[in-house]
């Protein structure tokens, strides 16, 4: 069960990533693909409708307001993703009185990268999860310096390029709503934007990952005290 909740969190990353790619998908390919993510995104939540429940707990250490700050930003960011999608549905929610205005599509299109951004964070806050379960498919139980070391060099060199990928995708110009004019040509650079995109989820799981890492142990100092 466990396992499954990771991949439909990953497959659920996975198509919003590809969503972003609008202009290699077309319009109808754009809003199955955004349907079928949110139907992952709802049965994430009901997985994880625990967590909900924990609001309520009024611990203030430094990792619970960052992790839920990060979350509930992400919650707010997915319920208008998919308010204004059907704002500006062309194709599947098409039949709806409702206008199309370009003020919504620059929202749509705002919401879409923060929320990749965001999804990217979260995911990183569950990597030692993936990690624990990658050991147990491979059958790996002894611990390896030179594996750790191998890994945590890939995701810097990964997470590096993720930085410059945050500025040749044009993402502070998403999230500021400026309208650009860069477009991609996917009949030959298809691969080229998912390599930069994927180097930004890497770059944000890292963020995330050791974000956390650094919360927990400051929390655990002050128990300790």
């Amino acid at each position: 069960m466990f396992l499954n909740r990771l991949v439909l969190d990953l497959l659920a990353l996975g198509l919003l990533l590809l969503a972003l790619a609008y202009d290699w998908l077309g319009n109808l390919a754009h809003e199955i693909i955004g349907i079928a993510m949110f139907f992952l995104l709802a049965s994430h939540n009901v997985f994880n409708r625990r967590w909900y429940g924990a609001l309520a707990n009024r611990k203030r250490d430094g990792l619970t307001l960052f992790t839920r700050a990060v979350n509930l930003t992400l919650l707010a960011t997915v319920v208008t993703l998919l308010l204004t999608s059907v704002l500006i549905s062309h194709s599947v929610f098409g039949f709806l009185p409702v206008h199309n205005t370009f003020t919504a599509r620059q929202v749509h299109s705002t919401s879409a990268y923060l929320a990749f951004l965001l999804a990217s964070v979260h995911l990183g806050f569950g990597w030692h999860w993936f990690i624990k379960v990658a050991r147990a498919k491979l059958g790996i139980r002894s611990e390896s310096n030179l594996r750790t070391y191998c890994l945590r060099g890939g995701t810097v060199i990964i997470a590096a390029h993720g930085v410059s990928s945050f500025s040749i995708v044009g993402v502070p110009d998403k999230l500021m709503m400026r309208v650009t004019m860069d477009f991609w040509e996917f009949e030959t650079e298809a691969l080229v934007f998912l390599a930069h995109h994927f180097a930004i989820v890497c770059l944000g799981g890292s963020a995330g990952h050791y974000c956390k890492r650094l919360l927990s142990r400051r929390a655990h100092v002050q128990d300790a005290r």
